[in-house]
């Protein structure tokens, strides 16, 4: 018995079965995106990224706090003038930080 003919080439056929195949791919992938998503696995970029500026502050501030908590203290152990000890490691801590302040977070 004769076989119908192919209406589509060869090569029209695999094209579409490539595109087929990306197009199941693509949809798999949107379904396990959804699936970690609803498990708690992925998390939004801009509230991420928030809560990291948000937490930079907060250390930022309680290390520019340290000198004035410690520096009586320090000052006693080296038996030297409370004020200059913590307006010098003020300083010293403002000049380090200002150094670092172009430290960016990257999320990709």
């Amino acid at each position: 018995m004769p076989q119908a003919a192919d209406p589509l080439p060869r090569a029209a056929q695999n094209t579409f079965h490539d595109a087929r195949t990306a197009n199941e791919v693509l949809k798999a992938q949107e379904r396990r995106l959804r699936l970690d998503e609803r498990k708690g696995k992925l998390v939004d970029k801009a509230r991420a990224l928030l809560l990291v500026h948000r937490l930079a502050k907060e250390e930022r501030d309680a290390i520019l706090a340290w000198p004035a908590r410690v520096a009586a203290e320090m000052a006693a152990e080296l038996g030297v003038d409370v004020h200059r000890l913590q307006t010098m490691m003020d300083t010293r801590l403002r000049q380090h930080l200002a150094a670092r302040h172009d430290v960016r977070v990257q999320v990709s």
